[in-house]
C-alpha cells in the first residue's frame, strides 16, 4: 500500500534543502509529523541500513532481543556460532510476536500454539499441526516455514539492518565512514555503562540535536563549550554527518586543563598520536556516534511512532579503561557529566514538536546557521534523498 503525502511538498523541499545553507530553509513542520512519518516508515527505514543496537547488549548465544523499529518488529539472535542474527519477529503461524522481551533461551517457542524455533531462524516444533499428537501435517514443510531472515551489518558495537534487502552491500555502504575514521585506533574500544531516555519528539528532531553545537553555552553551560564545539561540517550522503572539532592545540599534559576529556587514557591514532579531531556525527538514519580524546559514545535513536524517540547510548574506553577500579572514579565522573547534558536537551526538542502542527499554517519557514548547522542541513538532505518527490498525493 502506497502512502499518501504531497508530491508538491516533497518537491518543494527537495528544492529548498538543496540549495547552500546560506539561502536554504530547513525541512516544513509537516515532515515531522505522522503522514510524513508513514511516507518513511514505506520508504526511508526499511531500505536503509538502520542501527538497532549495541552488539554487547546481547553478549551470549542464546540471547535474544526484540526491537522495534518505527514499527517494525524485529528479533535480534545470538546463535551458537557466535553470530548475531535478525529476523522479522512473526510467528509464521499466525503472525504474532514471537518474543516480546530480551531473554536467554536456547530455543524460541511463541507463546500462542508453541510452534518453536532456533536461534538460527529455524523451525523446530510444530506441536500437534495435524491433531492430537501429531507433530505434522500435509503441506507444512519446517524447512520453508523458519523465522523471516533480515540482513545484517556490523561497525564496531553497532548492529545494522536492512529489512528490504535493497541497500548497497554493507562494506560498500560503510566504507566511506571507515575511511574518514582509518586512522583511529578504535579496535581495543570496550563497553563500558548504557544510557537510556525518551524524548516526546520526532526521531529527525532528536537527531538534528545531536549534530549541531550551536547550542552548547546556551543549553549545556557547565560544559566550557568553546573548547570542543564543532565548527566544520562533516557530510558524506548517505552515510553520515554531523561535524568535527580540531583540538591539536588544546593538547597539553596537564590532562585537569582539558573540559573535553575525563582524565581517562586518551585514545590514539595508528602512530600512537592524541587524537586530532573530535568527531559527532549520525549514521544515517538512525546511529549515534561520538569519537572523543577519551572515550565512545555508539548508540540509537530509534522512532517509536511520529512524536516519541527512544535514546540506548553506550559509553566505550579503550582496552582495561573500560572496568579498571583505578579508574572508576573518572568514569563515574564522565557517565555523571552525561547524566547532566543528556536530560537538559529533552525540552528544546519537546518545543519544537510542539510547533510542527502550527509553523506552516503560520507561514514560519525555519532557517539554519551556515556556520553551525551544517551538519543539519545535510542531515535534512539525507531524509528527502531516502523518501523522494513523486510519492503519490
Amino acid at each position: 500500500m502506497t502512502v499518501s503525502f504531497p508530491e508538491t511538498a516533497l518537491r518543494a523541499a527537495d528544492a529548498a534543502t538543496r540549495n547552500d545553507i546560506d539561502e536554504s530553509f530547513g525541512l516544513p513542520g509537516a515532515f515531522y509529523g505522522s503522514d510524513f512519518f508513514a511516507l518513511e516508515r514505506e520508504r526511508l527505514f526499511p531500505s536503509s541500513w538502520c542501527a538497532v543496537t549495541n552488539a554487547s547488549l546481547l553478549p551470549e548465544p542464546g540471547d535474544a532481543m526484540p526491537v522495534d523499529l518505527a514499527g517494525w518488529p524485529i528479533l535480534l539472535t545470538h546463535g551458537k556460532d557466535g553470530e548475531i542474527r535478525a529476523f522479522h519477529n512473526v510467528c509464521r503461524h499466525r503472525g504474532i510476536r514471537l518474543v516480546k522481551d530480551c531473554t536467554h533461551a536456547a530455543r524460541l517457542t511463541c507463546p500462542w500454539h508453541a510452534w518453536t524455533y532456533s536461534l538460527e531462524g529455524d523451525l523446530l516444533a510444530m506441536p500437534e499441526i495435524g491433531g492430537e499428537k501429531i507433530n505434522q501435517a500435509p503441506g507444512f514443510d519446517k524447512a520453508a516455514l523458519g523465522l523471516k531472515p533480515i540482513s545484517v551489518g556490523r561497525w564496531l558495537d553497532l548492529v545494522f539492518v536492512n529489512i528490504d534487502g535493497t541497500a548497497p552491500p554493507f562494506a560498500e555502504w560503510i566504507a566511506p565512514l571507515e575511511a574518514l575514521l582509518a586512522n583511529y585506533d578504535l579496535s581495543g574500544l570496550r563497553h563500558a555503562e548504557r544510557l537510556q531516555d525518551t524524548y516526546q519528539a520526532n526521531w529527525k528532531i532528536a537527531m538534528e540535536a545531536g549534530i549541531e553545537d550551536y547550542h552548547l553555552p546556551f543549553g549545556h553551560p557547565q560544559l566550557e563549550a568553546h573548547l570542543f564545539r564543532n565548527t566544520t561540517a562533516c557530510v558524506h550522503r548517505p552515510v553520515y554527518t554531523g561535524g568535527y572539532v580540531d583540538v591539536r592545540a588544546a593538547h597539553t599534559e596537564d590532562a585537569d586543563a582539558r573540559a573535553w576529556t575525563a582524565r581517562l587514557p586518551d585514545l590514539k591514532t595508528r602512530d600512537g598520536k592524541p587524537l586530532p579531531l573530535l568527531y559527532s556525527l549520525t549514521l544515517f538514519p538512525t546511529a549515534t556516534v561520538l569519537v572523543t580524546a577519551d572515550h565512545v559514545m555508539l548508540g540509537t535513536l530509534l522512532p517509536d511512532g511520529p512524536e516519541r524517540t527512544r535514546m540506548d547510548i553506550s559509553l566505550y574506553y579503550d582496552g582495561e579503561a573500560a572496568h579498571d577500579p583505578a579508574l572508576a572514579e573518572a568514569r563515574q565522573g564522565n557517565l555523571d557529566m552525561w547524566l547532566g547534558v543528556i536530560p537538559q536537551d529533552k525540552p528544546f526538542m519537546e518545543a519544537a514538536q510542539a510547533t510542527v502542527a502550527t509553523r506552516d499554517l503560520a507561514g514560519i519557514a525555519t532557517r539554519l546557521s551556515p556556520y553551525w548547522e551544517g551538519g543539519v542541513h545535510g542531515f535534512q538532505q539525507m531524509v528527502v534523498d531516502a523518501v523522494g518527490p513523486g510519492a503519490a498525493d
